[in-house]
């Protein structure tokens, strides 16, 4: 059955000014585009002018955040912007009152930037919201959190306590920990002894979030912080998919987990279809916002030059298994030392993806300097960058003071990437920054269109993308970082996945990008979501 859509706007994703007003599915997939090629047997769709786009990519998300964000307290502006409203908030938590012990009170989002007292909440902060029950909220970035002395005494962490490997507990002028869950390694010790969901419920967790990424035109989203424990999430992903979740979802398993307990080698099997096991996750550092981001240069204002959270045992044992396994590494590196020390170690390796498909995924590389760009190029290695510019967005008061001048210049310079990196993509990495709807791509588009921030200042204007350019990198450019299959073109071969938007963002003021919402979404020529 063929359907052919006319009398449309239609950027097909191919290059910067390929556009078409008519093409056809068959089969679930583009048979050509553009002309005045017959009607399919299926009959025709007029879009009547509309503008047209290859559906979304989110190449990185976390779904089980995005879930969790449904049943845990928003404790993020402009709901809260003082911690009084914060405990306020969490005691209106469903959990609130209840006296059984795994009735935790949780909460997500805070920026301590973004509170009227600029700190952080701290234990004794979150004992006026219970003493009794475990009280825990993940800062903004998901990298650290804030919980009561109920959830430490839970968690067995005291004064005598060691730091974690690649954490930090927080500790008053006494030596007493304070609540502070500095990084994943602080973050973990807390969140193992959270009560475990079941099976069916992070099924349903996940089967949940099919409509939310719809409604939003995406139809591919990478989870970027898979677990295979308690749960293997290969296994829940394609329960949820048995069960309609929509997307295709390509899977990075947290390395730190996985090196613990190796699991067998992978099979074709786990490594194909809209479901896969697609690469693994490693951590170099932490964040901007949080000030743990591995610098060569101080934070602005302090001796403080963030964290390493990887050695060079990890990254070999990462790599050799990748290899064998023939699946990417991510790696999260912000800062420019971090940078410096994951390209030092992948430049001489040989890739090892096939189809071009980089190995090797450089996440946020916020200070990618032209000096990482030419070592990037020179390299026998293959990389991709999958970047976030919704954190200038959304995070701008934190990087204009936690960033040197220099350093905010060289933050996010999407005008350079764009020309020096074939492979690279734009994304969310939602829910980890402070905004009420991160993975919403018309406000990242609108961002790296205006260079605008969410409070109207604006960060580095020279970095400014074309609209065309903007789209690509959430299409087809973000293709190219991982291995989605038929998605990010509207072209011949290619899955009839497309989005229909309800203003053409190629000549509306730039301004008003954001408020642009999805029509439809199609997936290989079935209509998913009608607004």
């Amino acid at each position: 059955m063929a359907l052919t859509f006319v009398n449309g706007h239609i950027f097909t994703g191919v290059s910067e000014d390929d556009f078409a007003n008519t093409f056809t599915v068959a089969d679930g997939a583009v048979a050509s585009v553009g002309g005045t090629e017959a009607v399919g047997q299926g009959g025709s769709v007029d879009l009547k002018g509309r503008t047209v786009l290859p559906a979304f990519l989110d190449i990185h998300t976390h779904p089980p955040g995005v879930a969790m964000t449904v049943r845990a307290v928003p404790c993020i502006a402009p709901a809260v912007t003082n911690i009084p409203e914060m405990i306020a908030a969490l005691r209106k938590h469903p959990n609130a009152g209840r006296s059984a012990a795994d009735a935790w009170i949780e909460g997500w989002g805070y920026d301590e930037s973004k509170l009227a007292e600029r700190r952080t909440p701290v234990a004794r902060d979150l004992d006026e919201v219970s003493t009794t029950q475990p009280v825990y909220v993940t800062r903004s970035d998901f990298h650290s959190a804030v919980c009561n002395t109920r959830a430490l005494q839970i968690a067995g962490i005291t004064s005598a306590t060691p730091d974690p490997e690649g954490g930090r507990f927080g500790r008053d002028s006494r030596g007493n920990p304070n609540g502070l869950l500095l990084e994943l390694g602080a973050v973990n010790a807390v969140r193992r002894i959270r009560a475990i969901e079941s099976f069916d419920d992070r099924v349903a967790a996940i089967r949940a979030t099919s409509d939310h990424f719809l409604e939003r035109g995406i139809v591919a989203v990478s989870d970027m912080m898979a677990s295979a424990s308690p749960f293997d999430d290969l296994d829940v992903y394609r329960k949820a998919a048995e069960r309609g979740f929509a997307p295709q979802a390509l899977l990075y398993f947290a390395w730190a987990d996985l090196e613990r307990n190796l699991p067998p080698d992978l099979t074709d099997e786990q490594r194909h279809g809209d479901v896969k096991f697609a690469g693994i996750k490693l951590f170099a550092d932490g964040s901007i916002s949080g000030r743990t981001a591995w610098m060569r240069e101080p934070f602005a204002g302090s001796n403080e030059f963030g964290m390493s959270t990887l050695t060079a045992e990890s990254m070999r044992a990462a790599c050799e298994w990748a290899r064998r396994n023939a699946v990417q590494v991510a790696v999260h590196a912000m800062g420019d030392r971090a940078l410096d020390t994951v390209i030092d170690f992948f430049a001489a390796e040989d890739p090892w993806m096939a189809a071009g498909v980089p190995s090797v995924r450089l996440e946020h590389a916020t200070l990618l300097s032209d000096a990482h760009l030419a070592r990037l190029a020179a390299s026998r290695m293959r990389f991709g960058v999958a970047t976030q510019i919704i954190f200038s967005f959304a995070e701008y008061d934190s990087y204009v003071n936690h960033l040197t001048p220099v350093q905010f210049e060289q933050a996010y310079r999407l005008k350079t990437w764009f020309r020096a990196i074939d492979r690279l993509g734009l994304s969310s990495d939602a829910p980890a920054t402070p905004w009420a709807d991160p993975d919403n791509v018309f406000v990242s588009l609108q961002a790296a269109v205006t260079r605008t921030a969410y409070n109207g200042q604006r960060f580095g204007p020279d970095q400014a993308l074309t609209v065309p350019q903007a789209v690509l990198l959430y299409t087809s450019r973000a293709a190219a970082v991982a291995a989605y299959e038929g998605l990010g073109r509207i072209a011949p071969g290619y899955d009839g996945s497309f989005v229909v938007i309800d203003r053409d963002i190629f000549s509306i003021e730039p301004s008003r990008i954001r408020d642009t919402r999805i029509a439809e979404t199609w997936i290989r020529g079935e209509r998913v979501f009608q607004r």
